[in-house]
């Protein structure tokens, strides 16, 4: 696979950073092929969970969740196939030194999506999204997963690839 050089790489991000926007983005946005061979690129919330046991060891894993029921995204997903997620932050426009650009913080991450099929890590990641969007709820989320986890795909980017541009 061929890796390409970031044209600016004074605007590259240091792992710090990259870490920091991985772990407090609002969303992302996935990119794959999905099961006919067409691009599709789905805006998800998620959880980025790195630790050193051997669930998320290395670069880590953006993790997310789908309805059990079939679909595109459910389909695209099951492929198994190479993927890249994508966070962006602090977006605008600007009129900067007689140019217009803009700004922004972006992160791209690389791997394959896989399924968690283990239900103890699967429950890890469900309990994580609840925390991270809804902290104020946390009373209810044993109740939410009984009910709902049965109907629920937890899935996850096993990142091989990072990289994080800021301007």
């Amino acid at each position: 696979m061929h890796r390409y050089d970031m044209r600016r790489s004074s605007r590259r991000m240091d792992d710090s950073a990259i870490c920091d926007i991985l772990a407090r983005g609002g969303y992302c946005t996935l990119a794959c092929i999905d099961a006919d061979g067409l691009p599709y690129g789905v805006p998800l919330s998620y959880i980025y969970m790195k630790d050193s046991g051997k669930e998320w060891e290395g670069l880590g894993a953006i993790c997310f969740h789908t309805t059990n029921e079939s679909g595109r995204k459910l389909d695209a997903f099951a492929t198994g196939r190479r993927a890249c997620a994508t966070i962006v932050e602090d977006a605008t426009a600007r009129f900067q030194d007689g140019s217009f650009t803009a700004g922004f913080s972006s992160v791209m991450a690389f791997g394959r999506i896989r399924r968690i099929e283990d239900p103890v890590a699967a429950r890890k990641v469900l309990v994580g999204l609840c925390m991270k969007y809804l902290p104020e709820y946390k009373y209810g989320i044993g109740t939410a997963l009984e009910t709902d986890f049965d109907a629920t795909a937890v899935w996850e980017l096993d990142i091989e690839e990072l990289s994080g541009k800021k301007n």
